[in-house]
């Protein structure tokens, strides 16, 4: 929406005087309200405003300048590069500011760009990969406040640990054999003294199996989803 306005407004500033659109934008400027809409988006996007004078009179017209006055003799096809980079940068710093401050999104907010990935598949297995890439997994740390026991531990082994998902994929002694066949995958794909070193990061190594970090692989990716359904399954045997 911000591109297709902020360009068509371009196009009309440099159409010939004698075209019927640029009559109509002229003579309707002081109660335009797609023209305020302009303006509204040319600030978002951090673009200056220069005022037209004609002999005779000033006008309240404005023409989209760049950053240190370059936009004024540069044409449709500039201008839609530059519109299109500079939408770019607004999207992606409005997306890092609205995780700010939001505890499921940490991982996730350590991702340079949002990009296009295929996770989600409506399987069961994509349902609880995709819990755990935002936090939201049903661990007791999560739901201490409305589950039976109003703990925020590890019910399943009891050694006293907070049931986080980190506790569940990397700790846990009643998901063991789960979590064997996991670690083969991310050792021989990964390395075993590469994933040692991602464990005692802030996230403890957790992005990558999660498909979150910029060298994931999906071998390990798939693995883990395989690892949730597992660890699901046999967390209702238990139960």
């Amino acid at each position: 929406m911000v591109k297709a306005v902020l360009n068509y407004k371009v196009r009309i500033e440099r159409m010939e005087n004698k075209r019927w659109v640029k009559r109509i934008f002229e003579w309707n400027l002081s109660e335009s309200l797609w023209e305020k809409i302009c303006w509204v988006h040319a600030r978002k996007l951090k673009i200056q405003k220069t005022v037209c004078v004609r002999i005779g009179r000033t006008m309240d017209a404005w023409l989209l300048r760049g950053h240190g006055g370059k936009g004024m003799k540069w044409d449709c096809n500039k201008w839609k590069r530059e519109i299109e980079k500079l939408t770019k940068e607004y999207g992606l710093n409005k997306w890092k500011y609205n995780m700010n401050g939001k505890p499921t999104l940490i991982w996730y907010a350590c991702k340079n760009v949002p990009r296009f990935e295929m996770f989600y598949d409506g399987s069961f297995g994509s349902q609880l990969l995709f819990a755990v890439r935002y936090k939201a997994l049903s661990v007791n740390r999560r739901t201490w406040r409305w589950n039976e026991g109003n703990t925020k531990l590890c019910l399943q082994c009891n050694r006293g640990g907070e049931e986080t998902v980190e506790y569940l994929v990397l700790e846990c002694s009643i998901y063991e054999h789960e979590r064997e066949s996991l670690m083969d995958v991310v050792h021989e794909h990964c390395g075993e003294n590469k994933w040692n070193a991602g464990c005692v990061k802030e996230d403890s190594g957790m992005r990558n199996p999660v498909g979150l970090d910029e060298e994931c692989n999906m071998t390990i990716v798939d693995a883990m989803e395989d690892f949730l359904v597992q660890a699901w399954k046999s967390d209702s045997d238990v139960e």
